[in-house]
């Protein structure tokens, strides 16, 4: 499969949708879709993780794909999100600066590894890393 979502905690406040080798906006978008349903069964907030690093190349389209994430798609998600695997060049083009992205109706973070989505997660969370 060409991208997967999952939760990354037991207290299931975390989801992560994880690319994997070939796959394209479709995939991702359909897999967001898809998600609300597990969201639908919690009563309570629910963080998003996009994990493109195991991905083999950014599909084309990337700025506008990116720029549509991070916004409030369900009552038990946030409007902000944590992606990882974009490389520099790609955030330079979409306007980050300090790898933080901000629309009016979102927030995106960009991190490189696990430990930094860790501390962004406490941050938002309010707990220490």
């Amino acid at each position: 499969m060409s991208f997967d979502f999952r939760w990354d905690n037991p207290e299931q406040t975390v989801l992560r949708y994880v690319a994997e080798g070939d796959w394209n906006w479709n995939d991702l978008h359909k897999h967001l879709r898809r998600s609300t349903l597990w969201l639908d069964t919690l009563g309570h907030p629910v963080e998003t993780i996009i994990d493109l690093r195991e991905g083999k190349k950014l599909p084309a389209g990337a700025v506008g794909q990116l720029r549509s994430l991070g916004k409030k798609t369900h009552p038990n998600n946030h409007a902000r999100t944590i992606i990882m695997g974009v490389d520099a060049e790609v955030q330079r083009q979409l306007g980050v600066i300090d790898g933080v992205y901000r629309g009016k109706d979102r927030l995106i973070r960009f991190a490189e590894s696990d430990a930094d989505a860790a501390a962004i997660l406490a941050e938002w969370q309010g707990k220490s890393a």
